[in-house]
């Protein structure tokens, strides 16, 4: 109730901007966040609006009700924060990964009834174990227009200016799946929030693609085939470790600062509801 109260002391006493000026943030960071974003209370970017909270309560209580709190958009102490229940997953089997590596990831999406190829070595393979799995970030490779996943060697071994592996899956135009890397893996640069999207934090999916023409909308220029495997396979990883559909974000989305991304080209939005049916 006191955190209510405040709120609205808050929001009243701003008038026509944003309840706190922290609070304007990217929209799909806010989302992330289980906020709601509000345009025109901010100053910048279409992109950057005002983020407010229907569910502010203490973190603890969150977590015991199974919710997934977050900082940032809720009134009071730092203690006091968000919490999203409306998209939370349970893992399967208490799966959720702490500082390990990610040696399930094949299981997990035979366990889907999908295709998979394992990379020699891949149990090993990674720049130090995953602090956890907070996101799944998708990208396209921008790689040939042949072949069904003929990106392997680059996102494997890296190149020339950064070394792999550059992500723990790769997606074939079969819908075939490769598994990389069990470990952290550099696909994720600098994001909106390095904590939950940084690369200690989220799976990386590379999917073979030339990426043009870019676009936001719909998912034309892919084949079905493999963009049905895309939505099947992130939800099975989804519900392996408990990532919610709003922690599902395009590179394009996650990656900072806003526009240094273009991948994938197709859209999220239509992505993330087939993930709900």
């Amino acid at each position: 109730m006191i955190a209510c109260v405040a709120f609205i002391y808050v929001r009243f006493s701003f008038g026509e901007d944003c309840w706190s000026k922290n609070a304007c943030i990217d929209t799909s960071l806010c989302a992330a966040k289980g906020g709601t974003s509000q345009p025109k209370l901010c100053k910048g970017s279409n992109n950057i609006q005002c983020c407010s909270c229907a569910n502010c309560m203490e973190a603890t209580l969150c977590k015991s009700q199974g919710g997934i709190p977050s900082t940032g958009i809720c009134p009071g102490t730092s203690t006091n924060q968000c919490c999203d229940k409306a998209y939370t997953s349970v893992p399967i089997n208490d799966k959720t990964p702490v500082n390990r590596m990610l040696t399930d990831l094949a299981e997990i999406l035979r366990g889907a009834g999908l295709s998979v190829i394992e990379s020699e070595g891949w149990q090993t393979r990674g720049h130090s174990v995953m602090t956890s799995v907070k996101s799944i970030i998708c990208h396209h490779t921008n790689g040939p227009a042949t072949g069904d996943f003929p990106s392997l060697r680059i996102v494997r071994d890296g190149r020339k200016d950064l070394v792999g592996p550059l992500s723990q899956l790769g997606l074939g135009r079969s819908g075939t799946w490769y598994i990389i890397a069990a470990g952290r893996s550099y696909h994720a640069g600098t994001t909106i929030d390095d904590s939950v999207f940084g690369n200690p934090n989220a799976i990386g999916i590379e999917a073979e693609a030339v990426g043009v023409p870019l676009t936001n909308s719909g998912h034309e220029y892919w084949p079905e085939v493999q963009y049905q495997s895309y939505i099947r396979g992130v939800k099975a990883l989804q519900a392996a470790y408990g990532v919610p559909a709003s922690r599902v974000l395009g590179h394009k989305e996650a990656a900072a600062p806003v526009g240094r991304k273009p991948d994938p080209n197709f859209s999220m939005d239509e992505f993330r509801a087939a993930l709900a049916k």
